[in-house]
């Protein structure tokens, strides 16, 4: 697996299925970014969801390559195809098990997750270990954000407390820390705009143009 020899030390990770991927991932990446002074951010398709509903994802290829032209002209946001080559359902455990075997110990990895996602972590495959490999970037509302990932850090991760001068939940040393970061919500979701495209109307001013672009040059989601 090829990863970008520019990526840093501090490295997101935004993993999704992308179908297709519009302004408010992108919104929540810089937001992230800017918030925990990252060094680069990798968005990373996923090849197969295991939590998504079973309506027909378009191919990995179409997606990786909308996610290629919404990145092109940001520096610092780069795209893995690493569940590609992997195969199979698409684990966040074994994605972050190969990042941190082929970047090394010395790299600092945030995942980053929306609250909804975090609250179902107890069912994701070996949910314990995700902490072991990166710190969690935790998404949510202003209204519920903190109090709602709370929760599920004491229900889940028992061991974690709050360290107010972090700003984040602490485990044990070389575990990786939860971060709860308030992003004000953007009326844009994939669902949202496939819907929309199949019933003519206009998605431009919810995707980057290339991806509109895209888009209609293939005649997706029609």
């Amino acid at each position: 697996m090829e990863l970008p020899h520019n990526l840093g030390r501090r490295v997101g990770i935004l993993g999704g299925t992308f179908d297709p991927v519009h302004n408010g991932h992108l919104a929540i990446a810089e937001a992230v970014r800017q918030a925990l002074a990252l060094s680069g951010l990798l968005f990373i398709p996923a090849f197969l969801p295991p939590h998504k509903p079973t309506y027909t994802i378009s191919p990995f290829v179409q997606r990786a390559a909308m996610l290629e032209l919404a990145v092109v002209d940001r520096p610092g946001f780069f795209v893995s195809l690493l569940e590609a080559e992997r195969e199979g359902p698409s684990y966040s455990i074994d994605t972050l098990r190969t990042l941190r075997q082929t970047l090394g110990e010395e790299v600092h990895l945030f995942f980053i997750i929306g609250m909804d996602a975090f609250a179902e972590i107890h069912t994701w495959k070996a949910n314990r270990e995700l902490l072991d490999h990166a710190s969690f970037v935790v998404i949510g509302r202003p209204d519920h954000c903190q109090q709602s990932c709370g929760q599920t850090v004491a229900a889940n991760f028992p061991g974690y407390t709050f360290v107010a001068a972090h700003g984040s939940w602490q485990g044990e040393p070389g575990q990786g820390a939860i971060y709860p970061l308030i992003v004000p919500p953007m009326k844009v979701s994939s669902t949202e705009i496939r819907e929309a495209i199949r019933q003519g109307r206009p998605v431009r001013d919810l995707v980057p143009a290339t991806v509109a672009d895209y888009i209609e040059a293939y005649g997706m989601y029609r």
